[in-house]
């Protein structure tokens, strides 16, 4: 579930939200990922996302928000949502939300020689259709996509068919995947803006060990206290 937070007085002030959702493994990325062999090539990232150890971090914090292993670049009336794994109390992806359009990001942990895009792909065309949805591959932004339509229960209790679009991007040591929502998977320049948004977000993974497909913990931006607010929520 995604869902905004709307604020009197002041639309482009950034809302944060925290959610909880039963798993921090996002499908396609978890324990028992293969090391090293049978992945894909690292991705073209001229244009970014951006690895920190290619961007001077003070000033890429300038105009971005500080989640922790993601900066996410801030826009006038974008809300930001932070899900958490009930399990662990970490979060896990991050929602950028403007009007009736987002993106979800997760970034996790990958090895130091290839990507995962290409394995995560087939499992997540795996689980469409073990949901009853359809799953094809198209050229996207970033290299091949999954486009997806998935059956899920809205807020009424209706299960309704819900489109997205879904990129990865291979950087060294990890992989941010992107989810494109509402409007997003719809509207060509609605969802070029979700790109750029995508391209200016810098990935911070640090130099712990990590499994492949371990996910990389994000945190609420200082000095802000994120709440729950289901008054308006949107299915994703």
């Amino acid at each position: 579930m995604w869902g905004r937070r709307r604020r009197d007085g002041d639309e482009d002030e950034l809302g944060v939200e925290e959610t909880t959702e039963a798993t921090s493994t996002p499908s396609g990325a978890g324990a028992g990922e293969p090391g090293d062999e049978g992945e894909s090539p690292k991705s073209d990232r001229s244009g970014g996302p951006f690895d920190e150890s290619e961007v001077d971090l003070d000033e890429a914090r300038k105009g971005r928000v500080d989640l922790g292993g993601l900066l996410i670049k801030a826009e006038p009336g974008m809300k930001l949502q932070l899900q958490v794994d009930q399990r662990t109390g970490n979060a896990t992806s991050a929602v950028l939300a403007i009007e009736d359009a987002a993106v979800q990001l997760i970034a996790v942990a990958a090895p130091r020689s290839s990507g995962l895009w290409g394995q995560t792909r087939l499992q997540i065309t795996q689980d469409a259709k073990r949901r009853g949805g359809r799953a094809e591959e198209a050229p996207g932004p970033f290299g091949p996509e999954i486009r997806l339509v998935i059956p899920v229960q809205a807020p009424d209790g209706k299960q309704v068919l819900q489109p997205s679009r879904v990129s990865a991007i291979d950087g060294p040591r990890w992989m941010l995947r992107a989810t494109f929502l509402g409007k997003a998977t719809n509207d060509a320049a609605v969802f070029q803006r979700f790109v750029e948004l995508v391209k200016q977000t810098v990935v911070i993974r640090g130099q712990s060990p990590m499994a492949p497909g371990d996910v990389i913990v994000l945190k609420p931006p200082a000095g802000n206290r994120a709440a729950t607010d289901p008054s308006q929520p949107l299915q994703a």
